[in-house]
């Protein structure tokens, strides 16, 4: 029976390859825990890129160009929340700057995931302020990574593959749907004015249900209540205006048969939501962005529609015809994209190119 010293496991972890995150935790989105996953799956030691991190001891791997920093939505540091908005933030501002100087003076590689084309929910001089903001880190950085596999030219970026969430490690446990013989259509997330909710509403057909499911804002669910009120959509549309968990959210997306994403084709590249439904969720409705229109020649479960006027239409098309309208081959298709294996095979390719060589074997030598 050969033995493992405690010296060559040290040196084995020691010598690892470091990957620096921001932000490292993440309560109300999954994403980064399933991030974090999937990097210490392929080898890399995760360890938090923040201020708190680099005072225990982070700081001196900064300068080992082996290791890399990878940002997520650091556009969103110099904007604070107010009423819905985001607005320009003095004290985001210097955290943002701090993040930069890391960037300018490591030696470390850095790797920023463009989520979105500008800051959500800005508008005005905010807005003209979050794209420059967005240029300027996408300048910054090293490599840049999109999870719309048409924004690659644009961006300067590499496509790897966004995580199906129901697919990742970690999934909380769901119970089957119970079949009303209707179709349940859902909006499902943070309620927020970028996802155009509102429209939405103004259009809904009132003999069609709807479950919108999510935290929001005083200013905008009052938007919302008074659509409702005005439209008399009461006994159609369910407004369960809360914060979801992980289990509360994997089973309303279980308990779902139409998931619609409206989201501004100018805010975000693609919509977390998507990767919570498709495989899983019989049919989506999407706003035609670039994404979900390379999204729906790939799937045959996904509608798209240019303006909110045409929803209506589609809503009561897919009603009218349920349950022959939920008949699609997207489950093999959406892991064979977007799966855990999929995932962990592109990711892996991408950050050997990142670091330049193989990674440092995980299993240390035995004597």
């Amino acid at each position: 029976m050969t033995k493992i010293s405690n010296q060559d496991s040290r040196q084995s972890n020691e010598s690892r390859t470091k990957i620096l995150m921001c932000p490292f935790t993440n309560y109300t989105n999954r994403y980064i825990e399933i991030q974090k996953n999937l990097f210490t799956e392929i080898g890399y030691e995760v360890m938090p890129l923040s201020v708190k991190g680099l005072l225990q001891g982070g700081f001196a791997q900064l300068f080992k160009p082996d290791n890399v920093l990878v940002f997520h939505w650091l556009e969103y540091r110099p904007f604070k929340r107010e009423k819905g908005r985001a607005q320009f933030s003095v004290s985001g501002s210097l955290l943002f700057a701090f993040y930069c100087t890391l960037i300018t003076v490591a030696r470390a590689k850095t790797v920023y995931f463009v989520h979105d084309h500008v800051v959500h929910d800005t508008t005005g001089f905010n807005r003209r302020l979050a794209k420059r903001v967005m240029s300027f880190i996408r300048g910054l950085a090293d490599f840049r990574v999109v999870h719309a596999p048409n924004f690659e030219e644009k961006y300067n970026a590499t496509y790897l593959p966004h995580p199906l969430y129901w697919d990742a490690p970690g999934q909380s446990p769901t119970v089957p749907k119970k079949d009303s013989g209707k179709p349940l259509f859902s909006l499902l997330g943070v309620i927020r004015p970028y996802k155009q909710i509102d429209a939405v509403l103004e259009n809904w057909p009132s003999e069609c249900n709807l479950l919108i499911a999510g935290l929001g804002t005083e200013a905008y669910l009052a938007t919302l209540n008074e659509i409702l009120d005005r439209r008399s959509l009461r006994s159609a549309v369910n407004l369960d205006a809360k914060f979801l968990s992980d289990a509360e959210f994997a089973q309303d997306v279980v308990n779902t048969d139409v998931i619609i994403l409206p989201h501004a084709a100018d805010s975000m590249l693609v919509s977390g939501a998507f990767f919570e439904a498709i495989g899983r969720v019989p049919l989506v409705i999407s706003r035609s962005t670039p994404f979900m229109k390379w999204a729906a020649n790939k799937f045959d479960n996904v509608r798209l529609f240019d303006d909110i006027s045409e929803l209506p239409g589609i809503v009561r098309a897919i009603s009218d015809s349920w349950p022959a309208a939920a008949q699609s081959s997207a489950n093999t298709l959406a892991t064979d994209e977007f799966g855990w294996r999929a995932c962990h095979r592109r990711y892996e390719q991408f950050f050997e190119s990142v670091v330049g060589r193989r990674k440092v074997a995980e299993e240390p030598v035995a004597e």
